[in-house]
């Protein structure tokens, strides 16, 4: 056998020893794998640009490692780190996921590293095309961009879960720094880029209702100085006979500076039929700072079909229609402004853990 044929031996059977060795150690290794083919347009007149591709797309697929520990005493010590996965091009570690440690007890949860915002989470599990070409970021927490200001995650954060109280849950978090280093040497126009971010929901039976806050301080450069982000949303869904979920969202935000404010709402529906579900979703975005012709609108129509409890396939067409003024854009795809964007999506997701 060769050199390179023993290295390769090698490599194989470490990697099928090492999930029932982490297994056994206490670690979860989990993920998501989320493949599609995707025929998208932005209507790009650009010479040189084309304003049509087809695209093989990994959608935020990830891989993740975590585990916990008993303390004792109602205390548990909890770990995670996770990081985006592009199976389209066999890359790791493509963007930054949650990376944190934390403690949780009958006083709540704290966590501290990289996470998830209270504004994030609040009404996440309300985008029912969430990581896919119809994901309602098209436009909720975008600010005539074709890139999300709000509800990201921070670098460099602490954040408090509180427990869940007769229904009622609360969340808050601050970060020193939410993009970059909070290290000496740091500038003083650096050091005043901090952020924090909260939320409070309510579950009871087949109702959900949340609220939410964010601010981003200094965040946009503005003559003499610098300016605040700020964005504050309420949300609800409610589930009808345990399979009609009804969503909406309204939100505000403000990237700072003149003239970059806006409202938004999205609405949503998805009806489970046994193994399949309908889903449809509408987003508008008004004016920016009153100023004409910056506003979108978009809409998703699409449906999955459960091939197990980890599998599913799922096809979608989704569409931004763009004022002239206005760059708002379908997620994965680049917008052009007054440009219409739309995508029709056909794809797998599958779900994996080694629990």
């Amino acid at each position: 056998m060769s050199n390179m044929h023993k290295k390769l031996a090698v490599i194989v059977a470490s990697a099928g020893f090492m999930v029932p060795v982490l297994a056994q150690a206490g670690v979860e290794v989990y993920g998501q794998a989320r493949m599609s083919v995707d025929f998208s347009s932005n209507d790009d007149a650009a010479a040189g640009y084309e304003d049509k591709a087809i695209a093989i797309s990994s959608n935020a697929s990830r891989l993740g490692f975590k585990g916990d520990e008993d303390l004792g005493g109602g205390l548990k010590a909890m770990w995670q780190f996770e990081q985006e996965v592009a199976f389209d091009t066999s890359t790791w570690g493509s963007k930054k996921r949650d990376a944190y440690v934390g403690l949780s007890g009958g006083f709540g949860t704290v966590l501290a590293g990289r996470i998830n915002t209270p504004y994030k989470n609040s009404t996440q599990g309300m985008d029912i095309f969430v990581d896919t070409r119809g994901d309602y970021n098209g436009i909720i927490s975008a600010v005539n961009s074709d890139k999300a200001t709000f509800g990201g995650r921070f670098d460099n954060s602490i954040q408090y879960r509180s427990p869940d109280i007769s229904g009622f849950k609360g969340a808050i978090a601050y970060s020193t720094r939410p993009g970059g280093s909070d290290e000496l040497p740091l500038t003083t126009a650096a050091s005043d880029q901090d952020a924090y971010s909260l939320s409070g929901s309510y579950t009871q039976g087949p109702l959900y209702l949340t609220a939410a806050y964010e601010s981003l301080n200094a965040f946009t450069t503005v003559p003499g100085g610098t300016d605040d982000a700020t964005a504050w949303k309420i949300g609800g869904a409610f589930t009808l006979g345990g399979a009609t979920t009804i969503g909406a969202i309204w939100e505000s935000a403000d990237k700072g500076g003149t003239n970059n404010d806006r409202d938004a709402w999205y609405l949503n529906v998805a009806h489970k039929m046994d193994a399949i579900t309908l889903k449809a979703a509408l987003a508008v975005a008004d004016k920016t700072g009153g100023v004409a012709d910056t506003g979108a609108t978009q809409f998703a129509l699409g449906a999955s079909y459960a091939l197990s409890k980890t599998t599913e396939a799922y096809a979608l067409y989704t569409m931004v229609s763009n004022d002239s003024a206005a760059k708002y854009t379908v997620e994965g795809v680049g917008g052009v402004t007054g440009k219409d964007v739309s995508s029709f999506s056909v794809g797998v997701n599958h779900t994996f853990s080694s629990k």
